[in-house]
């Protein structure tokens, strides 16, 4: 047998791996993990939109050495399948060089440690002209001039992630200022989703604090957490190949009960239903979420539940952790145990709903529309014994009353199912409960008094029947001023 040294053309191979998928957000993210894993409690990014467009990470974990930068930069620097540290972020020792290289042509990396600064660079032209593994190392008057040594030189000890040269954005956009700015935007959203876990942390000494060009990123908790009204459910522990995989459901507030900065914090109305589902943690850092994995079918009433499930790294390989950690596969060995989990927390979230359709038949208010169940078939009906509507058939002969009831019955019939459940489902609309003005309120009520003083009448029993109506709950000072002017002794 012959043996023979097949070593990858280094132009061609860098070029070739550029292309596997990562966006931009996502490969920040992944920077940033390596920040996490060196111990870093800063992370600092910062940036310049226009030209010299460049971006750098900058934190103040462990450092590197000369040899310790030299293996990070190289490609395949640790095999995924040796143990790591339960809190090392990382896993196939790639993420530095093609999270990086997929956005720009430069990488330079600056570190501090033991007092000494040390810098490497991979320059993609600069490979191409040697047509070789030519890592690029700097000394520290070089250094002196890059974005990020300023701040690595206020350290004891840190590191400095720099991209430089974004090619693929200047020839994908007519306006490459404005696309990095949307880009930094959208990856200031992400980070706060990703690593919310750590942003929030509730121990200050494990806090990581993160900043865009010296301005705070606050958590983006997805489980609303600290809200009053969220329902978090049992945590159950599964066990794969003696691991702990940690299951928590929550059922977040009903949408009338956030306020705007709680709708904020969850990425606006338009996410509320598109959110749901299983959130997967890897070390606390968020990997995948917003899917139910195929197990049930995303729906309405279940908008609510959201299940976050913690996985430790060394069952990467099992839940399919992919490079850019973006994507994992649900193993077939939890699929039932999840299965039984997800029906709950949905049945919990479709309560939230389902109490306000009760809610109609139990409690002790007159209704204008009665929900009516026929065998299965939902369906609203008008209230027959509406006050008012009692009042204008009194002022109706045979054949209006025929007439009214046919229209009353033509109104149920056309009642729009479909278009509210769309309007809702989709957000389109702003939804209100209170559409009339005050004025236009207490015109009703008056009219309606003014019947009950007719003979036969009794102005009392309307209004305490009118206390009652969820037509005039709605209205409580037009019911305020109709106690004071009858009520008296």
């Amino acid at each position: 047998m012959e043996e023979r040294l097949v070593i990858p053309f280094a132009p061609i191979l860098v070029e070739s791996t550029r292309s596997i998928g990562y966006l931009f957000e996502a490969a920040v993210a992944d920077i940033v993990d390596n920040s996490i894993s060196a111990g870093a409690t800063e992370v600092r990014i910062g940036f310049m939109s226009k030209e010299p467009r460049w971006l750098c990470i900058e934190d103040n974990g462990c450092g590197m050495a000369a040899d310790e930068i030299e293996n990070a930069m190289r490609y395949g620097s640790q095999d995924p399948r040796d143990a790591r540290d339960k809190n090392d972020l990382g896993r196939f020792g790639l993420g530095l060089k093609m999270a990086s290289l997929s956005q720009c042509r430069k990488l330079t990396v600056m570190s501090k440690k033991d007092g000494k600064t040390v810098a490497a660079s991979w320059d993609l032209d600069y490979i191409k002209l040697k047509k070789s593994w030519a890592l690029k190392v700097y000394s520290e008057s070089e250094m002196e001039d890059l974005p990020g040594f300023f701040y690595l030189n206020g350290l004891e000890h840190g590191t400095v992630v720099l991209w430089q040269d974004f090619d693929r954005l200047e020839d994908a956009s007519a306006n490459a200022q404005k696309s990095f700015d949307e880009k930094i935007e959208l990856t200031r959203k992400h980070l706060s989703l990703v690593f919310h876990r750590f942003l929030g942390d509730e121990n200050p000494k494990k806090r990581l604090a993160l900043y865009f060009n010296g301005d705070p990123v606050q958590p983006m908790d997805p489980f609303l957490t600290r809200h009053p009204s969220t329902q978090p459910l049992s945590e159950q522990i599964l066990r794969i190949n003696n691991e702990e995989v940690r299951v928590k459901p929550y059922v977040l507030p009903y949408p009338s009960k956030l306020s705007a900065s709680d709708i904020e914090s969850m990425g606006g109305k338009d996410e509320l239903r598109l959110k749901q589902g299983f959130y997967i943690y890897r070390n606390k850092r968020l990997i995948v979420w917003g899917t139910w994995f195929r197990l049930i079918r995303q729906n309405e009433l279940g908008k609510l539940a959201r299940v976050r499930v913690d996985i430790p790294n060394s069952l990467d390989s099992m839940w399919e952790i992919d490079i850019k950690k973006s994507t994992a596969t649900l193993p077939d060995c939890i699929k039932k145990n999840l299965a039984a989990v997800v029906k709950n927390a949905v049945g919990r979230s479709e309560r939230v709903y389902k109490y306000r359709g009760r809610n109609v038949q139990t409690d002790d208010l007159v209704h204008a529309w009665n929900p009516v169940d026929f065998r299965g078939t939902f369906q609203y009906q008008i209230n027959r014994d509406l006050p008012l509507l009692k009042m204008l058939e009194n002022h109706l002969d045979e054949d209006g009353l025929a007439l009214f009831d046919n229209f009353l019955k033509m109104l149920e019939d056309t009642f729009p199912y479909a278009d509210v459940y769309y309007r809702l489902a989709s957000n389109e609309a702003n939804v209100t409960e209170k559409a009339l003005e005050t004025d236009e309120a207490r015109q009703i009520a008056l009219q309606m008094v003014r019947q009950a003083q007719e003979p036969g009448g009794n102005v009392l029993q309307l209004l305490s029947v009118m206390d009652k109506m969820d037509f005039f709950v709605k209205y409580p000072d037009v019911l305020k001023e109709l106690r004071e002017e009858y009520c008296h002794d």
